[in-house]
């Protein structure tokens, strides 16, 4: 089992690396257009994005009535990208998606790096393929599916989060918190509601959640400050630090 570590050590030291290469030598090959869509928001409530490669920021925005997208997208002939905003029943519908290869491909692939602006109060149902991704000022429930590239999210409220590879910071969530983690740092932090974590490697660090907090670990260093409860369901390797724990306490004893 995990070696418990005494109280009020240093703040975990969290290892994963994750390098994330910029666009501009892999655009070389690539035509590059500004696009910008809009799509009125009322009767929605919720939007449905599929984003493949490139760069996304979700900004949620208190009064605003519509949803607006501003692209780059960086394509060719053989490599195209396709961007497209609608309305299908009460949601948006989001897609920036590459399409086939066409004829002899060769040098880069085709992505959009993308910034949307929505309603604060809208949910968001998001898959994302790879780029990093940065998500603030929501308030409703998400939903979100992302396969390699950092995560930065502020705000919302449930949220449940499969997580390929890259560092994940959430905070300020004024629901429940569920992720699958696969490999990168996890930070997890201000969460109203309970925290259940199954992480494959990567450093953990949790702290202020109101309710429980939950962990299945594979590798990697956890630290767990200011929680109403901590239950470790399943031990890898690393290290354990647990302060201010306001509730049951359970180590698996495996």
């Amino acid at each position: 089992m995990k070696k418990l570590i005494a109280v009020c050590l240093p703040t975990l030291l969290l290892s994963a690396c994750v390098i994330h290469l910029g666009h501009s030598a892999a655009a070389e090959d690539l035509n590059h257009e500004e696009r910008q869509l809009q799509l009125n928001a009322a009767g929605l409530t919720e939007l449905k994005a599929e984003t493949e490669a490139g760069d996304l920021k979700i900004i949620g925005v208190k009064g605003l009535n519509q949803i607006e997208v501003s692209a780059d997208l960086y394509s060719s002939e053989d490599r195209p990208f396709t961007l497209s905003l609608e309305k299908q029943g009460s949601a948006a519908v989001l897609k920036a998606i590459g399409g086939p290869c066409t004829g002899i491909c060769t040098g880069s692939s085709a992505y959009a790096d993308l910034i949307v602006k929505v309603p604060a109060e809208l949910a968001l149902t998001l898959q994302d393929g790879s780029g990093d991704i940065q998500i603030e000022g929501l308030s409703a429930d998400l939903v979100i599916e992302d396969g390699s590239g950092n995560l930065t999210l502020q705000g919302g409220n449930n949220l449940v989060l499969e997580d390929g590879s890259g560092n994940a910071s959430l905070t300020q969530l004024t629901g429940n918190l569920s992720v699958e983690d696969g490999s990168g740092d996890l930070f997890i932090q201000q969460v109203a509601g309970t925290v259940l974590v199954e992480d494959g490697s990567g450093g953990v660090d949790i702290r202020q959640v109101k309710g429980m907090v939950s962990v299945s670990d594979g590798s990697g260093d956890i630290r767990v400050q200011q929680a109403g409860g901590f239950s470790l369901l399943d031990d890898g390797s690393g290290e354990l630090n647990m302060e201010q724990i306001n509730g049951p306490v359970s180590l698996d004893k495996d």
